[in-house]
């Protein structure tokens, strides 16, 4: 039985909502990673800067993804001071995407360094930790961020299948998750789930050509921070 990764934050649900005949693991994202890495699951809603690092170890699914046309609303820096004015930030360590994400807004947008570092001046939280937080004068939504400057959405996650997996079980496992979908937002039309707002406003589930644009930025900046080859995308 095919195992795949699921993020264990309330942004995975509509993938996963009736989704049958695979052995489903969750993990926050740094730990799925991980395990798609040492080949422990074999597909997974993971980070999707783990395509950019290792491209030739995976598929992508095709019309999938975790992503935001503005405000993501799970992705947020808080800080005590304005952002210009932030030098270090406590990052979550379940973060992977949206920590470089966070470099790039630095880097490239405010023309600054930001060090990675405990204490109380700014944290940067992901998934339902950010959605429940407190604490902090300024909220910087990240999501809000991208779609401000580039007017496009962030791909936050991406679905991956390991190459070794046979393309008959990730064509299954798209089939499914895509009518895992359909049925999510059926139901949540009907007024099953309070969290109306997050899934209808936060976050979308496609992977269109707008969205290649924009991982095609990101992978950019990446290719030029780390000094390493654009990966092309291949999908299923």
């Amino acid at each position: 039985m095919l195992k795949v990764g699921k993020v264990s934050y309330l942004n995975a649900l509509p993938l996963f909502y009736e989704l049958s005949d695979f052995h489903i693991i969750e993990g926050v994202p740094s730990e799925l990673v991980e395990l798609l890495r040492k080949g422990k699951i074999d597909a997974g809603i993971v980070s999707s800067v783990e395509y950019f690092f290792n491209p030739e170890n995976y598929y992508i699914l095709s019309d999938i993804s975790i992503s935001s046309r503005g405000s993501v609303c799970s992705v947020k820096l808080f800080s005590e001071k304005p952002i210009e004015n932030v030098e270090k930030v406590k990052i979550t360590k379940a973060s992977l995407t949206s920590k470089y994400l966070l470099y790039y807004i630095f880097e490239e947008v405010l023309g600054k360094e930001v060090r990675e570092e405990e204490g109380e001046e700014a944290v940067l939280l992901i998934g339902d930790e950010a959605m429940n937080y407190e604490g902090k004068k300024y909220v910087y939504d990240l999501g809000e961020m991208w779609y401000k400057i580039h007017g496009l959405p962030f791909v936050f996650a991406l679905f991956l299948v390991r190459k070794n997996v046979e393309k008959s079980l990730a064509e299954k496992l798209k089939f499914k998750l895509k009518e895992s979908l359909r049925s999510f937002f059926k139901d949540l039309e009907k007024g099953k789930f309070k969290e109306n707002f997050y899934f209808k406003e936060c976050i979308d589930y496609e992977l269109k050509d707008d969205h290649i644009k924009s991982l095609n930025i990101f992978f950019d900046y990446l290719s030029k921070k780390f000094k390493k080859e654009k990966p092309r995308f291949e999908m299923i």
